[in-house]
């Protein structure tokens, strides 16, 4: 049995967690001091609750980051509430996450993520169709088994006119992904054809293309319009980077809007989920947020998100779809804590004209500290444009 460690054992929350803990098939061990603290997490621990209020708590995190075995153990800070506590301080003091003591329930779903379960098992969130088209079959196998992780449902075609058929059948696709020419057409005429067809006028194309082919879907790019290029040597798993840019046009532009350290608390909850999670901001750009969590939802999952904007005082509410995640112990992708990285939908205007003045601001002390290269500022139509994307809002309810 996996153990979680709780300082300490008269924390008034303890009860709740020892019980959580228990319906799960997990073990609560309490500690008092410092010291039986980090004896107990170097065996068989998954991480460790500590209260807020707990006096030594910053000789605690020192011993647990001191040790080779518990220097990269989960610590969990317990909070009474969050937009008051000083979260800055137990973050900087190297903790991982934090839970709410009117919620401390949530400890199960925290201990089931560090065991490598799914607290998110029975919701996943449904992309749409995409049209997968190519005439090598293992091509098609390969690319379908990394776009199905965001939830996508796949059509397949192996010529032009498959492809075609396939525009004709049911409700539109998203998006048409293409490995390699199709016969008996080049790029240009291909794409052109789809263009004639009723759903095929305005889908996005991703050409997945040799290196000698890459100027003939260029041309058909220039000729035909809303389409991208990714090249067949480069790793298969990040087709859907380039998937994501043609399905959220913000995405290319956050890449120009510079990535600011921003750290403040951050409330997230997806429809059919029982609980809202709160988390931590790790930084901002104009039309996305990396948040801090031990328990990041499936890819592509819509959440409604609350969280306080760069020298904000309340807090902004905006619609966000996950876009990017990693699970604790992950080592491939940026150097980020888990977490997610989600990008805005849809949010109100008042809350829109905050989060970008405040990170205007934010931009612009970077500037003068010499931290953020100085850069050419967007319009404000510019600005407006970047939250202009193509995920239906209709698909995401409404919350008081």
């Amino acid at each position: 049995m996996s153990r979680i460690v709780i300082v300490p054992e008269s924390a008034s929350w303890s009860d709740v967690a020892r019980n959580a803990l228990a319906a799960g098939g997990f073990e609560m061990v309490a500690a008092s001091t410092p010291a039986e603290a980090a004896q107990a997490a170097r065996e068989r621990a998954l991480g460790v609750a500590v209260d807020g209020a707990f006096a030594p708590l910053e000789e605690l995190a020192a011993l647990l980051r001191g040790a080779e075995r518990t220097e990269n153990l989960p610590i969990l800070v317990v909070v009474r509430d969050p937009l008051r506590d000083d979260l800055d301080r137990h973050f900087r003091l190297g903790i991982d996450d934090f839970l709410v003591a009117s919620a401390a329930h949530q400890i199960r779903e925290r201990a089931l993520a560090l065991s490598k379960g799914d607290p998110w098992s029975g919701l996943r969130a449904p992309s749409g169709r995409l049209v997968l088209a190519g005439e090598d079959r293992a091509r098609r196998i390969l690319i379908a088994r990394i776009v199905r992780r965001w939830g996508f449902d796949l059509s397949f075609a192996s010529n032009r006119d498959e492809l075609l058929q396939q525009l004709r059948q049911g409700s539109a696709p998203r998006a048409v992904i293409v490995d390699g020419p199709l016969p008996p057409d080049d790029e240009s005429g291909t794409l052109g054809a789809a263009r004639h067809e009723p759903k095929g006028r305005d889908i996005p194309w991703l050409f997945v293309t040799d290196p000698e082919r890459r100027e003939a879907a260029r041309a058909a790019m220039q000729a035909h319009g809303r389409a991208t290029v990714y090249s067949r040597s480069g790793p298969p798993e990040n087709i859907i980077f380039a998937l994501n840019d043609l399905l959220q046009p913000g995405a290319v532009e956050a890449r120009r809007s510079p990535r600011l350290l921003h750290g403040a608390p951050v409330a997230f909850w997806a429809d059919g989920a029982p609980d809202t999670i709160w988390a931590y901001s790790y930084n901002i750009n104009r039309t996305g947020l990396y948040v801090r969590t031990l328990v990041p939802p499936p890819m592509g999952t819509l959440l409604h998100v609350r969280f306080r904007p760069p020298h904000g005082e309340g807090l902004v509410g905006v619609d966000a779809q996950v876009m990017w995640r990693k699970e604790l112990g992950a080592t491939q992708g940026p150097m980020y804590p888990p977490g997610i990285g989600v990008q805005f939908v849809r949010m109100a205007p008042a809350d829109e004209a905050a989060l970008q003045a405040g990170y205007q601001q934010l931009l612009q002390e970077g500037e003068r500290s010499g931290t953020v290269r100085p850069s050419t500022q967007p319009t404000d139509d510019k600005q407006r444009q970047t939250l202009r994307v193509t995920i239906d809002p209709g698909s995401i309810k409404e919350k008081d």
